[in-house]
């Protein structure tokens, strides 16, 4: 596993955490991944009924590290069909089993949004069932238009059911954040104005301990069961779509150039 991604159980809670603040929770896939396999493992401890996100520092993740995606740039002198092959392995795959392992979690995903969440991140926290922030300082970025890509891992999908169609039109189309007030209520069911991170997941998880108090475990999975249901079925319709949908715009070469200029400083995104 890596090092940026640690886990540990507490009771019913399977709490997963980023930890590398100092590079603003940056992840590369293989992290994804990592994180994916953890949600699995949760998936297979009758004891847990909570899978709970945390982060650490100022920002819940910047997203994905820029010399990760460069790394995957194919040489201009290769086949199509090796260049393909490689972004299929390297791109496709991991987003689909990322994508999947939370589309079909069986327990409750908790999300503590601690601040930023930027892309691919972005996309993990909208698939969390519940989300909770530190303050009002959060904000969602999903900027794959701005890096010369289409939408990933189900935000066609959770945006449009969450925030709604328009909205979501104009957020992916215009790689515009989704700021606090427009998350408070579409996504963000609780906000607790506090400023430090680790009293931040401290508190979130104590309060857990004590709403789940009395409830009867199978009838928590039961509801989450229930309640996900009909967004399920289109996310892992959407799967499928967005791989190929995407998967023309990296063999391109766009986006490896604009992740470039966003290492480079020649690009920034609309914060």
């Amino acid at each position: 596993m890596s090092e940026r991604v640690s886990h540990h159980i507490d009771g019913q809670f399977f709490i997963i955490k980023l930890n590398d603040p100092k590079h603003l929770n940056s992840l590369t896939f293989a992290d994804f991944v990592s994180i994916a396999l953890l949600l699995n493992k949760a998936n297979n401890i009758d004891s847990v009924l909570f899978t709970v996100l945390q982060s650490s520092g100022k920002y819940f993740s910047s997203g994905g590290k820029f010399t990760a995606v460069n790394e995957l740039h194919v040489e201009e002198n290769a086949s199509e069909v090796d260049k393909v092959s490689k972004l299929v392995s390297a791109i496709c795959s991991p987003n689909i089993f990322v994508a999947n392992a939370f589309e079909t979690h069986k327990k409750v995903l908790i999300c503590c949004l601690n601040g930023p969440a930027v892309g691919l991140s972005a996309s993990l926290v909208a698939l969390c069932d519940i989300v909770y922030s530190k303050n009002d300082s959060v904000f969602l970025l999903f900027p794959f238009s701005n890096l010369g890509f289409v939408a990933e891992v189900g935000t066609s999908v959770t945006l449009a059911q969450k925030l709604g169609i328009n909205s979501a039109n104009e957020h992916l189309i215009f790689s515009s954040p989704v700021l606090f007030e427009e998350l408070l209520g579409t996504m963000i069911t609780k906000n607790y104005q506090l400023i430090d991170t680790d009293s931040f997941n401290k508190k979130v998880l104590k309060d857990l301990k004590q709403d789940v108090k009395g409830l009867y475990p199978k009838s928590i999975l039961g509801m989450k069961y229930l309640l996900h249901s009909e967004m399920r079925e289109k996310l892992i319709k959407s799967q499928a779509m967005e791989a190929n949908g995407t998967l023309p715009f990296w063999a391109s070469g766009e986006p490896f150039k604009r992740f470039q200029q966003l290492q480079k400083g020649n690009r920034r995104h609309k914060l």
